[in-house]
This record gives structure tokens, sequence and C-alpha cells, in this order.
């Protein structure tokens, strides 16, 4: 019986692919595989990290701190409270810091917003337990100082510019300037003093001696909220004593108890943190700045402070101030 030979059929083309060659590694393609899959992990991690820092309202030293000291900014002249307020309740609610510092640099203001601060300030602390530290950069003084006196404790440096417990009313009388422009201002009032303090006639008497009622008895609130803040170390009376609306260099001011040490903004946080039982060294946090816009550079809407036009047309209505120096 013959052998029979196997017939292989094969279809036109490329011959049939053989058996992976012995010895070619395919380590080559793995690693290739692995390197661009964490490439592309990196790449997806950071766009989401940008993501989340754009999106962050405050800077950090130390973002996975759980003992931080939030830094609290009071700038320029204080006229109104939403944004400090604000920041209170949010560092008040936060898990992760353990104390605050009031970083104070103003000349002062008006007198409802500062009221409005200072009463927050001790509501908060009161509320959260967590203590908070008044800082004196450059002046402190009028309003700024009202608020400063809510705080556990007061930390200036000895340049700093404080006190000026006193108030302030001011307003531009326009009359001669009316009447050499030859314009006749028409006013129609119900009640005899609604149009008191109007810049266009001159104040009566009875009216001046009004207005004098009202400024003493804002003043007289001034030193019992700095009385009051400042339990155990002052007295209504010792305030009283200086409330004429002198100001202190820092040193000065811790002679006469109206702050609790002499440092910098670092040793008010430092003294912070050890009301608030950190241990170790803090790390801090505070706002993130908001970058104006071109509509906020054109009508200063992003700045609380002022442009001297505005300050000469605000002396147009009388204002009263926790303020210094009068502008």
């Amino acid at each position: 019986m013959s052998e029979i030979e196997p017939v292989v059929l094969q279809t036109s083309g490329a011959p049939r692919p053989s058996a992976a060659e012995p010895g070619k590694s395919r380590l080559p393609s793995f690693f290739l595989g692995v390197f661009s899959g964490c490439l592309v992990g990196i790449i997806a991690f950071s766009f989401i990290a940008a993501i989340i820092a754009a999106g962050r309202t405050d800077s950090s030293s130390d973002y996975f701190s759980t003992q931080k000291v939030a830094i609290i900014p009071i700038e320029g002249e204080i006229i109104e409270a939403r944004e400090t307020i604000d920041l209170l309740h949010r560092y008040a609610e936060s898990a992760t810091v353990r104390a605050m510092v009031v970083r104070i640099n103003s000349p002062g203001g008006a007198v409802a917003p500062s009221q409005e601060i200072y009463e927050e300030i001790r509501k908060v602390r009161a509320k959260s337990h967590k203590p908070i530290v008044a800082s004196l950069d450059s002046v402190a003084a009028s309003g700024g100082f009202y608020i400063a006196s809510a705080c556990d404790q007061i930390v200036s440096n000895p340049g700093s510019i404080t006190g000026s417990i006193g108030v302030i009313l001011q307003w531009m009388e326009t009359k001669d300037l009316i009447e050499w422009a030859k314009l006749k201002p028409q006013t129609i009032i119900a009640g005899k003093m609604k149009d008191i303090g109007s810049p266009y006639r001159d104040v009566t008497d009875a009216e001046r001696a009004y207005l004098q009622n009202v400024v003493s008895q804002l003043h007289s609130q001034f030193i019992r909220a700095v009385a009051a803040g400042r339990k155990g170390k002052m007295t209504e009376a010792d305030v009283s004593s200086i409330a004429d609306g002198r100001i202190f260099t820092g040193e000065q001011a811790l002679s006469l108890k109206l702050v609790d040490s002499l440092g910098s903004l670092d040793d008010a946080v430092r003294t912070a943190a050890k009301l608030g039982g950190v241990h170790g060294k803090p790390a801090t946090i505070y706002p993130r700045r908001r970058k104006p816009t071109l509509f906020d550079v054109l009508t200063n809407s992003g700045s609380e402070s002022r442009s001297p036009i505005e300050q000469i047309l605000s002396r147009r209505t009388p204002r009263f101030l926790y303020q210094w120096p009068a502008q």
C-alpha cells in the first residue's frame, strides 16, 4: 500500500502567519502601554487639579493641614461689613481652622459697618469657641481699633498708629459757591430738621446742638464697646480718660493697655495658634484676592477705596465716622 502524502491548499496572497519567532520579546510593547497610560493619568490629574485650584477662594501654606490659622484682612476705609462677616462665618465653620487673625490696616470709616464687624467677631468667638486675635498693621485707628477691641487679644507693631477713640461729622458747605454760580437750589421739606446739614445753607445753632448730641451718643457707644471688648484689662473710666480722639503708637497703646503685646503678623498667628490649641507650627490660610476686571478699573467698583473726587463729593452730605484723620 503506497504512502499518501498530505496535500496543503493555499490561497493566493500573503502566506499564513507563522508562530512567533523564538527569542523575540514583547516587553517593549508592554512598557510602552504602561508609560502611555501613566502619561494620560498624569495629564488628567493635572487638569483636574488646575480646575480645583482655580475655583478655590483661599490660599494656604498647607492645604492638607487640620491645624490652620485663618487670616482675615481689613484694609482701607471701612464702608461695608458683608465681606468680612462672610469670612468670619466661613472660617468659623471650617473643620481645619483652629483660630483666626484679623489683620487690620485701616483708618476706620463708617460707624455702622465698624459696629457690625465688632459684634460679629464677638458672636463668632462665643459660638465657635475659636480664638480671634487682632494684628495691627500700619494704621488701625478709630473704627479699625473699634473692631480690634472685639478680639481675644490685640498684637500691635511698635510703630502702628492706633487709638483715635472719637467721632467726626463733616460735610462740605457750598452755599457761597452756589451763590457765585448764580444757582438757586430749591428744597421742600416736611419736618423742620429734615434738611439738617444741607450744603446749601448755614446750620442753625439749634441744629448744631442737635448734631452734637448725636455725635456724643456715638462717642459713648464707642467707649462702651472698647470697655466691653477689653473687659478685665480696662474699665470704662480708663477708656473715657483717653477717648479724646488722640492717636497712639503701638508702644504707647501697650502702656495704656489698649493692646496686649507688641509683635508682627507672624507673632499674632503664633498667639492665635497657641490659644487655639495648635501643636507645632501652624499652617495659615487667607482669602484669595479677586483680580479686578476692566469694568472694576473703570468704575472703581472692585475696590473699597474711593477716588479723590468721590471723597470730595461724599462731603456734600453729612457722614458720621469713626475715622482718622479727618478728610
